[in-house]
């Protein structure tokens, strides 16, 4: 941890004149700041001890000491600095994820020098939970990833964020710091990547089966809690319901396989908000259809989607699963 505490306020004044940030990142001197950290503080404490105890017992040797450890100190400042001069970072992709999973930001570090790069921490800034004052809330860094970058070469790199609600979820300001080589000093910069992800509702668990009634006389055949003949199996995916997880297979098997039905008379399916119990909350209404729009992608079904101001048609695929799901995620009441 740095000497001067990581505090929201600081950041923002750093980068008061920066915000959102597309394209190529380029980490000059201007981005880079650098202090000691708590272990730097101490070290240099012991030095003053140290000079001062040969000042006053007129030790040759204690100068020769004291003024060679100082240098060592100043060189890895330089070297902590250098290791994230020059480097360019651009933001990639992030893709969509469910309520509860962990949503990747990917980005690509560039490094043109001919010297590697060595532990290197990209972590987000989020506001500390224990504060009530949503203006005085300080930004704690998180883990973070540990990345090391060779010489000449581009590196890529997904930073982790947790994820609770359902939405569109822009990419928070991202602190890079390194303290190598001697962790005396810890050298940060400020990213705010010009990056947003679709967080997708978390799917009921052991939903209900699918409505029944059917639009069209098509036939299909998939996970259908009310199908008439035993198919196969499949791998589990999530949304799956847990009554048709095939437990025997899964006691001999470290994955989890789903037994899948054939069912007549089921080829397409409305998927209707209003139509669910009132008894449900608005986020459960939608958790269930998530789960739904789900189950029905994975038994090769055509469905629609119907919510109040909004109404995806009759189709199947994944892509049209996703679009149910970035409208069930965006969804306001």
């Amino acid at each position: 941890m740095s000497a001067l505490p990581q505090s929201r306020r600081l950041a923002d004044w750093i980068e008061r004149y920066r915000g959102v940030e597309t394209g190529d990142v380029l980490l000059d001197r201007h981005r880079i700041y650098i202090l000691p950290t708590r272990t730097g503080v101490t070290f240099w404490l012991v030095v003053c001890v140290l000079l001062i105890g040969s000042i006053n017992f007129a030790l040759q040797l204690g100068y020769l000491l004291t003024f060679t450890i100082v240098s060592m100190a100043l060189v890895s400042m330089y070297h902590t600095h250098r290791n994230l001069s020059g480097l360019t970072i651009r933001g990639q992709r992030a893709d969509p994820v469910h309520a509860g999973d962990m949503a990747s930001f990917e980005l690509t570090i560039d490094n043109p020098f001919p010297t590697e790069r060595y532990a290197l921490n990209f972590s987000f800034m989020l506001p500390a939970r224990r504060w009530r004052v949503p203006d005085k809330q300080p930004e704690e860094p998180m883990p973070g990833t540990w990345v090391d970058v060779p010489a000449g070469s581009v590196r890529r790199v997904g930073v982790g964020l947790p994820t609770r609600r359902r939405g569109r979820r822009d990419c928070p300001r991202i602190r890079l710091s390194t303290r190598f080589p001697f962790g005396l000093w810890e050298a940060w910069s400020y990213l705010r990547p010009g990056l947003s992800t679709v967080v997708y509702p978390s799917p009921e668990i052991d939903a209900p089966p699918l409505p029944s009634a059917a639009i069209g006389n098509g036939e299909s055949s998939g996970v259908v809690a009310g199908g008439d003949e035993f198919s196969g199996v499949r791998p589990y995916q999530p949304g799956d319901p847990q009554k048709m997880i095939a437990w025997r297979l899964a006691a001999r098997s470290d994955e989890l396989s789903v037994k899948f039905f054939e069912s007549a008379g089921a080829g397409e399916v409305l998927l209707e908000f209003d139509s669910l119990p009132q008894v449900l909350t608005v986020e459960q209404r939608i958790s269930r259809l998530a789960g739904w729009v789900l189950m029905a992608e994975a038994a090769g079904l055509s469905f629609a989607l119907k919510l109040p101001g909004a109404e995806i048609g009759m189709g199947h695929g994944h892509q049209h699963c996703e679009r149910c799901l970035e409208a069930l995620a965006l969804f306001e009441t």
